[in-house]
């Protein structure tokens, strides 16, 4: 299986940040005066046998710009592949969506090693810009099976040069192996059209010295227009009780209307709220898809207080009653992809 790197876009790559020599670390400039490069030097450190992406260069949730600092290729080190880690996203034939770190290997080496060994420049743009650039995660074999990070070159702005992204990016890659990291989205949550998580905003609200929550009866925020799609979370245990603590799906689905006028019906009844402290293990978020009218957050356990954000003017903080949580509880524990 061929790939052709991917470096701008969705695509994140891994770093490895161990055993990396000593070297002489370029710092950001502090006004637009400070320039790039600072110099660098020594050799690149040369690893024992090549073992894998998942192994050698473990993932870490930052691009690695630690190759902007290390030591430059040198004639010493007999390259005779290239390794890129990537990892990308990858929707499955489910709907949901994985972290995926791939493996890619090359042995056309001629125009990647002349862009590696350029020599770093102090030109480039008349203003440095403040967002991170794309690092590739790329690493050189020899016939022994060792292994060096090099250095990437950089212009005046510290930022790989041009003609290093373009070789990389030009590389034809062999896949040699695909290791899903992480679920980021469930087919659960891409068909009801939920997020896979969300921030408990009752907690969130309360907990906050200079919230305008104030307490107040039940309210339907919602535009009439519009759907409303129900989206239910469970808090991780090592979240509750903090005070902005996040929840990760569980349930979801648009309202039919006859259930959405249940909720409404039931939302006008609730009174303020009663004190309380204390976090949710559970709770749910009722609005408009899009954002096109207010929201709702319902506490459906503990304090089981409710949140009726208006899209203008303060939220409100009433009390859930058992007829109004049966209504927005996932009863049969499933997650319909079609209106309840």
């Amino acid at each position: 299986m061929r790939q052709t790197v991917r470096g701008l876009g969705l695509v994140a790559t891994v770093t490895a940040l161990a055993s990396c020599g000593t070297v002489t670390v370029a710092q950001s400039p502090t006004d637009q005066g400070a320039r790039f490069p600072v110099p660098v030097t020594g050799a690149p450190t040369v690893h024992a046998e090549w073992a894998s992406c998942a192994v050698d260069a473990p993932m870490d949730p930052e691009p690695p710009r630690v190759a902007l600092t290390l030591p430059r290729l040198d004639d010493a080190f007999p390259a005779t592949a290239a390794i890129h880690c990537q990892l990308d996203y990858r929707r499955r034939a489910d709907g949901g969506l994985d972290l995926v770190l791939t493996e890619g290997r090359t042995t056309d080496l001629a125009v990647l090693l002349t862009a590696l060994r350029r020599p770093d420049t102090s030109t480039g743009p008349e203003a440095c810009t403040l967002e991170g650039p794309w690092v590739p995660n790329l690493l050189l074999l020899d016939r022994r099976g060792r292994w060096i990070r090099p250095g990437i070159p950089v212009d005046g702005c510290g930022k790989p040069l041009p003609e290093l992204v373009t070789a990389v990016r030009g590389l034809r890659l062999t896949t040699i192996s695909e290791r899903v990291v992480r679920e980021i989205e469930s087919a659960g949550a891409a068909r009801s059209g939920c997020s896979q998580d969300h921030r408990n905003m009752v907690a969130s609200e309360t907990g906050h010295p200079d919230s305008s929550v104030r307490l107040g009866r039940g309210s339907v925020p919602f535009m009439s227009a519009a759907p409303v799609r129900l989206c239910g979370y469970r808090v991780p245990a090592e979240e509750i009780g903090l005070a902005d603590p996040g929840g990760d799906f569980a349930y979801g689905r648009t309202l039919s209307p006859q259930r959405r006028k249940s909720v409404e019906r039931a939302l006008t009844t609730l009174p303020p709220a009663r004190d309380c402290a204390g976090g949710a293990h559970r709770f749910a978020v009722l609005a408009n898809p899009g954002g096109a009218g207010g929201t709702v957050y319902v506490e459906l356990d503990h304090c089981r207080r409710v949140l009726v954000s208006p899209l203008y003017g303060p939220p409100t903080l009433a009390q859930a009653d058992r007829a109004f949580l049966g209504l927005v509880e996932d009863l049969d524990g499933s997650v319909p992809s079609t209106p309840s």
